[in-house]
């Protein structure tokens, strides 16, 4: 498995199932769920932890993937460089992050359009990161169609009585 691959096996599903968190905590629990956000982005104790996190991941990604390569794979590079941005930021400039979350869960619909590209993010990564096991199945289970196909057309027939 490559590394483009392997990233986008971790990376994918995550950022999936937090746009779809998303998604799920604005329709369903409405204002409870902008009063944690709200939460989150008032305590500067987990913008900075939080920042902390995003460097280490960013690095980590860059590290081992570092490709500026024109097909999908340039996402996974992308998303890392934008982790050591975003740590740095909040490291860095806490009160400023706080000051843009703040317009930012301000309005539902940012956080709806939030939600929506993190999908769209996770949903391309979890494709192709997982894309070799899916072809790797359909394979394996037209060669053994084939085989047993090839198999019965080898055997006579037998006459029912």
């Amino acid at each position: 498995m490559t590394t483009s691959r392997y990233i986008a096996r971790l990376m994918g599903p995550v950022l999936l199932l937090i746009g779809i968190g998303m998604v799920m905590g604005m329709l369903t629990e409405g204002d409870a769920y902008s009063s944690l956000l709200k939460e989150f982005i008032g305590s500067r104790a987990l913008i900075f932890v939080t920042g902390a996190l995003a460097l280490v991941a960013g690095l980590a990604v860059v590290n081992a993937h570092n490709h500026w390569v024109p097909d999908w794979r340039v996402i996974v590079t992308i998303l890392g460089w934008l982790l050591i941005v975003r740590g740095f930021s909040n490291l860095v400039f806490p009160g400023t992050v706080q000051t843009l979350g703040d317009r930012m869960i301000a309005s539902h619909a940012g956080v709806l359009a939030g939600a929506a590209v993190t999908i769209v993010l996770g949903a391309i990564l979890s494709i192709m990161g997982y894309e070799d096991l899916w072809v790797q199945k359909t394979r394996r289970h037209s060669a053994a169609r084939a085989s047993s196909s090839k198999r019965s057309a080898k055997r006579p027939r037998r006459k029912r009585a």
